[in-house]
């Protein structure tokens, strides 16, 4: 349904501009991008509302999406199961409640993962030159290292599952499915 939505919209956009505009196909890539997450948007806003937990919802998509920007990480073959997984991360994790020594563990497993192996699986996705690479490692052990002054349950179980997605263990089951 999504696909064939965008097709038509890159169609519409292309007869309004066709001179100006990309062909059809990318611009219908890009607007899938564009659609699914905005629905995937959508869906964490409305369940952390329906939960009220819309703050901490928030707080954990943010800390999400600013971590996986710059570490990069697993990407699933379809958007939709994207979708899926992003939802359920970022809608349970403010659910659950960690004691302040589990946070501080899990807060270094992530860090420890983190410098590791990020960043991760970002040379077909971004177009990032490799010698900046380093720089995105150190600013994303800086973000999952700010955990030990905020100490969220929420950011901790975010980065965790972040983290999680750039072990090359994930990058392999990737590929075989």
């Amino acid at each position: 349904m999504i696909d064939s939505i965008a097709l038509k919209l890159a169609e519409a956009i292309k007869r309004t501009e066709p001179s100006k505009t990309a062909s059809i196909e990318v611009m219908k890539f890009s607007l899938i991008v564009v659609i699914h997450t905005a629905i995937t948007f959508l869906i964490i806003v409305f369940v952390g509302a329906l939960t009220h937990s819309l703050a901490s919802t928030a707080v954990g998509l943010l800390a999400f999406i600013i971590l996986r920007f710059v570490s990069g990480g697993l990407h699933l073959k379809k958007a939709i199961h994207c979708s899926i997984v992003s939802v359920i991360i970022i809608t349970i994790a403010p659910h659950v409640s960690l004691t302040k020594e589990l946070i501080i563990v899990i807060t270094l497993v992530s860090l420890i993962i983190v410098f590791i192996f990020a960043p991760a699986n970002i040379e077909n996705h971004a177009r990032i030159p490799t010698n900046f690479f380093p720089l995105l490692k150190a600013i994303s052990v800086m973000i999952v290292f700010s955990n030990f002054f905020i100490l969220s349950s929420t950011i901790a179980l975010v980065y965790f599952m972040q983290a999680i997605t750039l072990t090359p263990y994930r990058r392999r089951w990737e590929n075989e499915t």
